[in-house]
């Protein structure tokens, strides 16, 4: 069994390597709609309530993939519905001598299929923490998925059928001489470079073209994230499928959707990212080996399962400027704050990074079109709320930066992080107090292994961690010689707040959970917090997730005692420490409608 990774190695930060600051096709194609929407649900994390068609996604990529990856013996036949994903009762032995014939064994494995991918869906829907009013997974009929199924082998079997009038393409012998020839082969279920290739010279056969024909597509036996990631690690994106056979490439995003009638603008913003990401990672280091020369992107097309409609996108003509207008709005989203946001509706915020004369206040334009024709919507409810009073602290009032004098010493990393961002870091010691300071997410202050001795840490982020202080670096952050400070107001490292009182109405909940780069499980449970004043997120790793903090519901009105202060993107965060912090539900939490 070939288990193979993607076109570009990842990092290895891993599964949970999500930077907020990176810049991704999902964050482009929302900040290109509006700043404001991304500012909320990319950077601070505010999710909105899951429907049932939002778990398709993933479910029919990988039911699409399955089926892509079957080998059928070229000589022996196939029996009746015997598929490896999702193994079902055997039927009738099925003899497969031509593409056609091959089509129908694969139509026979729709009923297995398509159990699995209801069974997902149900499993799916059961563990949402968050689901919509009045929706249930019910909902999504086995004919949408029958047709979704279908149109993934009609549209594959036009791939393999195109091999075979182009007589295998011009890597027809590569694959004869030694089975798949790309550095990351597409992946397949059975291993080895298979028995039905021809001798040289000879027409290129149903089988080989199937074969030939097999895109690169996401690994469903694969847990971690499947990524490119940029060299320079500001860009990432997890395309769907590459078909590589015509000696140039195609890139293919998968919607579990119908493409009839649709305004594809969005979509193509997303596939020409894709170009530009294939492009770029070309000569990553760490990219495997072809024998074949792979050839460039010449077409970015999204294939709707609903209906099987194609939409082909018009793709970037320069790109090495698409380089450079990519990274400029990069560091326009990494520049970014909460004090970019103007929550207050009375305020103006036209002029800020995130001025839209559209969306003000707590109003953002609707999702996912926008626009001024489109309603206004609101992911913050305006509520009649207010903190609480001693010893709870308003959430606008939470510790903001601080300027501390000390040694710095005792560098180390890079290590990974809470979030698996391989960051680096030092201690700083004033008297008898020491901190732990690092960056406060993957390259925001590459320079502090430069420093050492006697500083000055100017604007760092005060927070704790497992007991300790801790002092974040970001690009707001400096660390300066004694002699270049003088006439800074320094605060005293014993007295920096690392704990925070606050109170408020839970308006998102989220988890994730998976498998890092080194094999290890993790979790993390999040839940939005907003008091009137401002929000901020909480957040529970591990063995700090508690069964009332995973119950926590979608207006319920909860207090937290002793949370460390944290923080996430150049955003503050709380975090659950299981030993001190204490959480309190009330018995009647506002009404958010």
């Amino acid at each position: 069994m070939r288990v193979e990774k993607m076109p570009v190695i990842p990092q290895p930060t891993g599964v949970h390597a999500r930077s907020r600051r990176r810049l991704s096709a999902s964050s482009l194609v929302t900040w290109e709609r509006c700043k404001r929407d991304w500012f909320l649900t990319r950077r601070l994390g505010i999710r909105v309530a899951t429907h049932p068609e939002m778990l398709l996604g993933h479910i029919v990529e990988e039911a699409a993939t399955a089926i892509w990856m079957e080998r059928p013996h070229h000589s022996d036949g196939m029996d009746e519905g015997a598929t490896q994903w999702a193994p079902g009762e055997e039927g009738k032995h099925m003899e497969i001598n031509c593409l056609d014939s091959l089509n129908d064994w694969l139509r026979s494995l729709m009923r297995p299929i398509v159990d699995k991918m209801i069974d997902q869906l149900n499993a799916a829907w059961s563990d949402c923490l968050w689901k919509a009013d009045g929706r249930s997974a019910s909902e999504v009929k086995r004919e949408k998925l029958n047709s979704m199924v279908k149109n993934a082998i009609k549209l594959q079997m036009g791939e393999a059928k195109a091999c075979l009038e182009a007589n295998g393409g011009p890597h027809l012998e590569a694959f004869r001489e030694g089975g798949d020839p790309f550095g990351t082969p597409s992946p397949c279920w059975d291993t080895g470079a298979g028995e039905g290739w021809l001798d040289s010279g000879e027409p290129c056969s149903w089988w080989e073209a199937w074969e030939i024909a097999r895109p690169w597509a996401k690994d469903p036996r694969i847990v971690s994230a499947q990524r490119l990631f940029h060299p320079d690690g500001w860009a990432a994106g997890e395309l769907d499928v590459a078909n590589r056979w015509r000696g140039e490439i195609h890139i293919i995003d998968i919607k579990a959707n119908r493409g009839t009638g649709r305004n594809h603008s969005g979509v193509a913003h997303q596939l020409r990212f894709y170009q530009w990401l294939w492009n770029e990672t070309r000569t990553h280091p760490k990219k495997p080996e072809n024998r074949v020369e792979e050839g460039i992107v010449t077409e970015a097309k999204s294939w709707h399962l609903a209906d099987g409609f194609i939409h082909k996108a018009d793709l970037i003509d320069d790109l090495k400027a698409e380089s450079l207008r990519l990274k400029s709005i990069q560091d326009e989203m990494a520049s970014t704050s909460l004090d970019d946001l103007y929550l207050d509706a009375t305020e103006s915020s036209a002029d800020g990074n995130l001025g839209c004369e559209i969306c003000h206040g707590l109003k953002t334009c609707d999702y996912p079109r926008g626009g001024q024709e489109q309603p206004l919507h609101s992911l913050i409810p305006d509520l009649e709320i207010k903190p609480a009073g001693s010893p709870y602290s308003a959430i606008a009032d939470l510790p903001s930066r601080v300027t501390v004098k000390g040694a710095l010493h005792g560098h180390w990393g890079p290590m990974p992080n809470h979030y698996g961002d391989h960051v680096i870091g030092a201690a700083i010691t004033a008297g008898d107090k020491t901190a732990v300071i690092e960056e406060m997410g993957l390259n925001q202050f590459p320079t502090l292994h430069g420093y050492e001795g006697n500083v000055v840490v100017v604007n760092a982020a005060p927070g704790q961690w497992r007991g300790m202080i801790r002092l974040y670096l970001d690009s707001d952050s400096q660390i300066l010689k004694e002699e270049d400070a003088a006439g800074l107001e320094i605060d005293r490292m014993g007295l920096i707040p690392t704990r925070a009182n606050v109170s408020g109405v839970v308006i998102s909940r989220g988890a994730n959970s998976g498998t890092n780069a080194k094999g290890k499980d993790w979790s993390m449970s999040t839940a939005h917090i907003w008091d009137g004043t401002a929000l901020t997120e909480v957040v529970a790793f591990g063995r700090g997730r508690s069964e009332s903090f995973d119950n926590l519901q979608v207006g319920d009105h909860v207090r937290f005692m002793a949370a460390e202060i944290g923080w996430r993107e150049g955003t503050p965060q709380l975090r659950i420490d299981p030993r001190n912090t204490r959480m309190t539900i009330e018995n009647q939490p506002p009404d958010l409608d």
